[in-house]
C-alpha cells in the first residue's frame, strides 16, 4: 500500500538500544525521549523499561514526516529506533478469532513486568 506524507507512523524503540553503547542507560534513553519527543519523564521511563525488558516499546504515532524527523534525533542520540507505517492494534478480525467477548473487547491481563 503506498503511503502519503500525512498518513500515521509509529515509532518503536528497540532493546538492541542498551547493547551498543554502555552510557546508554534507562535513564539517558528516557531522558533522550523527554527532550526530543516532549513525552513526560514518567511515560518516558515507563516505555524505557518496557522496552528493556520485553524487546521493544511503542513510543507514539505522528505524521510520517514529523516520524521521520523525530525517529533520526533519536538515532543521532544512540537510540535503535525504527519508523512503521501505522496499524490499528486488535481491530482486524484474524486477530481477535474467537477470542472476543460478548461486546467484542477482548480481556488482556496486563503487567508491566515491574511489580
Amino acid at each position: 500500500a503506498t503511503r502519503g506524507p500525512e498518513d500515521p507512523f509509529h515509532i518503536l524503540l528497540l532493546d538492541t538500544t542498551f547493547t551498543k553503547n554502555e552510557r546508554v542507560t534507562i535513564s539517558y534513553v528516557s531522558g533522550c525521549l523527554t527532550y526530543v519527543l516532549g513525552m513526560p519523564q514518567e511515560e518516558a521511563t515507563e516505555l524505557t523499561s518496557m522496552c528493556a525488558a520485553n524487546g521493544l516499546s511503542c513510543l507514539g504515532t505522528w505524521e510520517r514526516e514529523e516520524c521521520l524527523r523525530l525517529g533520526r534525533q533519536l538515532q543521532i542520540r544512540d537510540l535503535c529506533v525504527r519508523v512503521v507505517p501505522f496499524c490499528e492494534g486488535g481491530a482486524r478480525g484474524w486477530q481477535a478469532k474467537d477470542a472476543a467477548g460478548s461486546d467484542g473487547s477482548i480481556d488482556v491481563p496486563y503487567s508491566s513486568g515491574f511489580d
